[in-house]
C-alpha cells in the first residue's frame, strides 16, 4: 500500500491514508508528501474521490463504512494494481519465493541499461531507499503477489516465474488451485515468459504455456552454469542465446543466482543487452531484509532475513553458510497460525540444519490464534531431528538468550516476516556491551 501511495503522489494526486500502528513505512510516506494517521477518521470520508483498501482491513473499518455512505468508490488493492498495470507496460516477477530479491535485480539491471523504470517492490531497495517510484512511462517493473489472487488481476508484458509451491492455501485452499492461478497468470502475458527449470511447479507452469526456462537443468534455455559461492556472493556463467555472459553478484546463495538467471533470461527475451544487463547486477545493493547485514560487533555477525516458508528457511541458512567458517544462529519467528500448523515440522527441519536454534512464538499477523499452535511446534520439530534448540516463547527476551551464548565468530541469522527484525535493534547493543 505504501508503494502505491507513493506511486500515486508522484503522478500528481492528492494521497491520504491510515495505519493502526506507527512504522518506517508511515513515516517514509510523509517525505512522499502523502498525509497519514493513526487510527480512523471516518469524518475525512467527504475528503476523498476514491479509497484503496488491502485486504487486512476489515469491511466494518469506519473509514470503509464512512466512505460508502458518503458515496464514495472503494476499491480493493488488487484493483487500482489492475489500472496501473494496464496504463503502463508491465514486467511482473512471481512465485512463491524470490519475486522481491527478482523484482529488484530488475530494476538494477534495467537501470544499468540506462532505463529509469518505474517501479513497485515488496521491500525497501538499499541502495535507492524505497520500494516504489513512478520514472518513464514505457516500463513498469512489479513484483506480482500471488497472496490472494492479487496478480490474476494484472496486465503483464513479460513475466518471472521463480517457483510454485503449497502456500497461502487459507486463500486458494490446496496446492493445485495455486498451481491454476499461476497457469492462468502466465497464459494471459503478452510477451515473454521465462519460468525455472529447476523448480518443478515453476516448470509445469512453463509445460502448460509454453515458456521459455532457465537454470541450472540441462535442458533450461538459459543456462547456470560454473556456479561458484563465495563470503557473501555468487558467480556464474550464464548461457543463452549462443552467448555466455558472466554474472556475479554480491549477495550469496544458489537461489540468488537463480533469481538472477531468471531476470537476465526476460531482458533476453525481450531483446535487451544481457550483458549490459549481467555488468548491473555486479551492483546489486539488495532489499532490506533479504539477507540484509545489520552489524558486526566484536566478531558476531548479524543478518535479517524475511523467510519465513520452509523452502525460505532452507535457502537462507545454506546461503549463510557458504562461506562462513564459524557458527550459524538461526533465530526463527513462525508467521501466522495456519502457516504455522501446516508447516511447523518442515520449518523445524530446515533450521535444524544450523548449529544453534532459537524459536519464539507465533507472529499472528492478523490471525486468530488456532488452540495448540505456538512456536513450540517449531521448536519441537526441529529437536526431534536433532537441532540443538531453544524456545524462547516471548519475542522480547531473544536478544538476551542469543548475547549469553553468542562467540566471536558466529553468525546469528535472524528469520521471519514478522517483528522478529526488532532483535537486531535489541541485540547489537547488547553485544557492544558485553565485549
Amino acid at each position: 500500500m505504501s508503494g502505491l501511495a507513493k506511486i500515486l503522489a508522484q503522478a500528481g494526486h492528492r494521497v491520504t491514508g491510515s495505519d493502526l500502528k506507527p512504522g518506517p513505512a508511515l513515516f517514509a510516506l510523509a517525505a512522499a508528501g502523502v498525509e497519514t494517521w493513526l487510527g480512523s477518521r471516518p469524518e475525512r470520508a467527504t475528503e476523498w474521490d476514491l479509497v484503496v483498501a488491502s485486504s487486512a482491513v476489515p469491511e466494518r473499518d469506519p473509514e470503509l463504512r464512512a466512505a460508502r455512505a458518503a458515496g464514495v468508490e472503494v476499491w480493493l488493492r488488487p484493483r487500482l494494481l489492475a489500472a496501473i498495470s494496464a496504463a503502463l507496460p508491465t514486467l511482473g516477477v512471481s512465485g512463491t519465493h524470490g519475486k522481491t530479491t527478482g523484482t529488484a535485480m530488475l530494476v538494477t539491471a534495467l537501470r544499468s541499461l540506462g532505463r529509469d523504470p518505474s517501479f513497485m517492490v515488496g521491500g525497501e531497495m538499499a541502495d535507492l531507499a524505497t520500494n516504489a517510484h513512478l520514472g518513464e512511462e514505457g516500463i513498469f517493473a512489479l513484483e506480482a503477489d500471488e497472496a490472494f489472487g492479487t496478480f490474476l488481476s494484472l496486465t503483464l508484458g513479460g513475466l518471472v516465474v521463480t517457483n510454485v509451491e503449497a502456500d497461502h492455501l487459507d486463500h486458494y485452499g490446496d496446492f493445485q488451485a495455486v498451481m491454476s492461478a499461476f497457469e492462468r497468470v502466465a497464459s494471459a502475458v503478452t510477451g515473454p515468459v521465462v519460468v525455472c527449470a529447476d523448480d518443478p511447479g515453476s516448470r509445469r507452469v512453463g509445460e502448460a504455456v509454453g515458456s521459455t526456462s532457465y537454470g541450472t537443468a540441462a535442458d533450461a534455455t538459459w543456462r547456470i552454469k560454473g556456479l561458484a559461492h563465495g563470503p557473501g556472493s555468487v558467480r556464474f556463467v550464464l548461457r543463452g542465446a549462443g552467448d555466455e555472459v558472466p554474472v556475479a553478484i554480491p549477495k550469496p546463495g544458489e537461489h540468488v543466482a537463480r533469481n538472477a538467471a531468471g531476470v537476465l533470461a526476460l531482458l533476453g527475451e525481450m531483446g535487451m543487452d544481457v550483458r549490459a544487463a549481467a555488468e548491473g547486477l555486479a551492483a546489486f545493493a539488495g532489499v532490506r531484509r533479504r539477507f540484509e547485514v545489520r552489524g558486526r560487533v566484536g566478531g558476531v555477525l548479524v543478518v535479517d532475513d524475511y523467510a519465513h516458508h520452509p523452502t525460505e528457511v532452507r535457502a537462507t541458512i545454506a546461503a549463510a553458510c557458504q562461506g562462513h567458517s564459524g557458527r550459524v544462529m538461526a533465530v526463527f519467528q513462525p508467521h501466522r497460525f495456519t502457516r504455522t500448523a501446516d508447516q511447523g515440522a518442515l520449518l523445524g527441519e530446515a533450521l535444524a540444519t544450523t548449529d544453534r536454534v532459537f524459536v519464539t512464538d507465533v507472529y499472528p499477523a492478523g490471525e486468530a490464534p488456532i488452540p495448540g499452535v505456538t512456536g513450540r511446534l517449531v521448536a519441537e520439530a526441529a529437536t526431534r531431528v536433532g537441532g540443538n534448540v531453544a524456545y524462547v516463547p516471548h519475542r522480547i527476551d531473544l536478544a538476551r538468550a542469543i548475547a549469553a551464548e553468542t562467540e566471536p565468530g558466529d553468525l546469528v541469522l535472524l528469520l521471519g516476516a514478522g517483528d522478529i527484525t526488532l532483535v537486531a535493534d535489541e541485540l547489537l547493543p547488547m553485544l557492544a556491551a558485553s565485549r
